[in-house]
């Protein structure tokens, strides 16, 4: 009965069982420790449009010891390993093409003069804080910001803990790059600053609230000068939000902007 059942068991094909080294276990444990301690120095630098790269380099590395080594795969049979591989072919060319949309479409958001800002506004100055403006920001805010800069605006919103630099804290009163002044933030909003996406989609009158409730969070701002206001197209003698004249503003929305870049070049025209 015994050497029925050995017999029985060596039929077919065998299977082998790799018992894997105790010296090899802990050094593919130290590298997989040294890299995670690469992957925290490397957060805190900025490499600029490489970030990404070089954090997705890292875990390829790390994943691939971890698949090989401790799940066995380079031991086990081949067309298992090939299975492997091929799944980070198609994630490499998945990448590839989202990549080539990305980083070569050029930029659809317009960084120059502020043709945004020049639309008519129901408020009369809404560079100046008021209680309705704080209000309708403080709402805006929880939709569009907190993630980020967080409820309280110090910067500590959960997605922006991977971000580097870090979300402005919105309380702090050193580093405003524009100023810590309401038409300084209106212009961060309409033209964006490093990785603060542009928020040009959003109405004229939206921005100027999302600007007075961002002052709101902090000490006293700054007083806006005539160049600041020359700069965003406004004169602030108007009562129509600064637009002078009843000009309409000149920018579009986001749908027909993508629609104009869909077409061909010559139907744009028209």
């Amino acid at each position: 009965m015994s050497d029925h059942n050995e017999k029985h068991q060596h039929e077919g094909q065998e299977h082998h069982h790799f018992i894997l080294p105790e010296r090899t276990a802990v050094a593919v444990g130290l590298a997989l420790l040294v890299l995670t301690g690469v992957t925290v120095w490397v957060a805190g630098i900025d490499f600029g449009r490489l970030n990404f790269t070089i954090a997705l380099l890292i875990a390829v590395v790390k994943a691939s010891l971890v698949g090989l080594v401790f799940m066995g795969l380079k031991y086990d049979r081949k067309e298992n390993g090939l299975i492997f591989v091929t799944s980070f072919l198609f994630l490499a060319i998945f990448i590839a093409l989202t990549a080539t949309d990305l980083l070569f479409r050029g930029d659809v958001y317009v960084k120059g003069p502020l043709v945004a800002a020049s639309g008519k506004s129901q408020f009369k100055k809404p560079w100046i804080s008021t209680t309705e403006l704080v209000a309708k920001g403080k709402t805006l805010y929880e939709q569009q910001c907190v993630a980020c800069h967080g409820a309280q605006g110090r910067g500590d919103g959960p997605a922006g803990a991977g971000l580097n630099p870090k979300p402005r804290n919105l309380t702090a009163a050193e580093g405003w790059k524009n100023g810590h002044k309401a038409t300084g933030i209106f212009k961060t909003l309409t033209q964006g600053l490093n990785q603060m996406p542009v928020f040009s989609s959003l109405s004229t009158d939206d921005r100027w609230s999302l600007t007075q409730y961002v002052l709101s969070m902090g000490p006293a701002a700054e007083k806006d000068t005539a160049a600041d206001f020359a700069a965003l197209k406004i004169d602030p003698t108007k009562d129509d939000g600064g637009a002078g004249a009843g000009e309409e503003s000149k920018s579009i929305p986001v749908e027909v902007a993508i629609d104009l870049l869909a077409v061909p070049e010559q139907k744009a025209q028209r």
